[in-house]
């Protein structure tokens, strides 16, 4: 397996590959199946050409995906934003997940962030437990953050200093 950044040439099999996902594990993803293949492939194209969008592959086919976003404005450049993570079910289990966010991770610390937020649902106990390894913490949960199928989802807010800075969450504590 290896895993290297997206180009535009790879947006059909990302898109099959978060379509699959979403298929597999709609609770995991901020967009519908329908949201997704209705926007245009110039769309997403243009945020792989723009954004950290890793994939990893055994044998040049795309088994994962992870998508990272620098904070837009300027006073947001410092953090940025993971997600979404899938691996398909072929790879799970075998540290792909792990490796794509370590990887996102490097290349985010390196690029010069200071923090990184995502959101996972709060049943989502695999992934909680992989962000949790590579140092994530919870800072907050938001309440039927989305709807899936009509019913309320509660997700999960993590945040990671790729600085070594002590993140004091402690509200007291100041």
């Amino acid at each position: 397996m290896h895993i290297r950044q997206l180009t535009k040439s790879n947006v059909n099999e990302l898109r099959s590959l978060w379509a699959e996902g979403l298929q597999r594990m709609p609770s995991a993803f901020l967009l519908t199946k329908d949201e997704l293949l209705a926007a245009p492939l110039d769309r997403l194209a243009d945020g792989i050409a723009s954004g950290v969008y890793l994939g990893a592959f055994r044998a040049e086919q795309l088994v994962g995906f992870v998508i990272a976003r620098r904070g837009g404005v300027q006073r947001l450049q410092h953090t940025g934003d993971i997600g979404p993570l899938y691996v398909a079910p072929s790879a799970q289990k075998q540290g792909v997940g792990k490796a794509l966010m370590q990887r996102a991770l490097d290349q985010l610390a390196q690029a010069g962030l200071l923090q990184v937020e995502l959101t996972v649902d709060a049943d989502n106990a695999p992934a909680v437990t992989l962000y949790q390894s590579l140092g994530f913490i919870t800072f907050g949960r938001r309440p039927r953050s989305v709807l899936v199928d009509g019913e309320p989802r509660n997700d999960l807010l993590m945040i990671r200093a790729l600085d070594g800075a002590d993140l004091c969450l402690d509200p007291g504590a100041d």
